[in-house]
């Protein structure tokens, strides 16, 4: 009797340790910004040939939610949307001027709604110069979901070579559906990743120039400028 209580006291206590783990694993991905799977599957270099498929640094979770944490904008891995519509965000941060984040709610339905938001530091913003919230017309937004369906840029894989000397670096991410994407690309100057970002900036009306703006990054090439 003492040997089968024995036993049965180390089957519990794996099993408590087994939990125990699975909840500490649970409650770190918790804490992700991004999909963990990010650092976990390897992806090409979308700049560098011969570059080893890799996983993306694990640096790059925090260095890149910094700027959307701070402006309270949610993690779409954590949070899509739950009624069924398609939410598209765009995060633009250059080397040398405030990051700029642009997010479409409802990206399909009758009623998109663009939230656009200049980056300065450690300030909470309020709507204003920095800030703006507003809904979208059927001719602000068919051009958008034009380019997603024509370029399928929400179709390209992430890219394991996050950043060089100088650029800026675009994150694209989708919450919805068709489930959670993510795609980043550093200094591009054409394509698809690029045409996004520029129309959806846009839509901001703010000027164009380094302390307003998508940088001169983003006004050296035309939309149509490749692929």
């Amino acid at each position: 009797m003492t040997g089968r209580n024995s036993a049965l006291g180390f089957l519990l206590g794996l099993l408590l340790i087994v939990l125990a783990l699975l909840a500490g694993q649970a409650a770190s991905e918790k804490n992700f910004f991004f999909d963990p799977d990010l650092q976990k599957q390897a992806y090409p270099c979308s700049w560098i040939a011969d570059w080893e498929p890799r996983p993306l640094n694990p640096g790059v979770e925090d260095w890149l939610s910094v700027p959307l944490r701070e402006i309270d904008e949610p993690s779409l891995y954590h949070q899509p949307p739950t009624d069924g519509t398609t939410t598209l965000r765009f995060t633009f941060i250059p080397s040398f001027s405030p990051p700029i984040v642009m997010r479409i709610d409802d990206l399909h339905g009758p009623q998109p709604r663009f939230t656009a938001t200049r980056v300065l530091g450690q300030i909470r913003l309020v709507l204003g110069p920095n800030r703006q919230t507003r809904e979208l017309s059927p001719s602000e937004i068919q051009p958008i979901i034009d380019h997603v369906g024509r370029s399928q840029v929400l179709d390209l894989i992430p890219d394991s070579c996050i950043a060089g000397i100088d650029g800026g670096i675009s994150i694209i991410e989708s919450a919805g559906p068709d489930g959670y994407r993510f795609i980043n690309r550093w200094g591009v100057h054409h394509g698809p990743v690029h045409e996004l970002g520029w129309l959806m900036y846009q839509l901001t009306g703010w000027p164009e120039g380094d302390q307003g703006a998508m940088t001169d990054l983003y006004r050296q090439a035309p939309l149509a400028a490749g692929t």
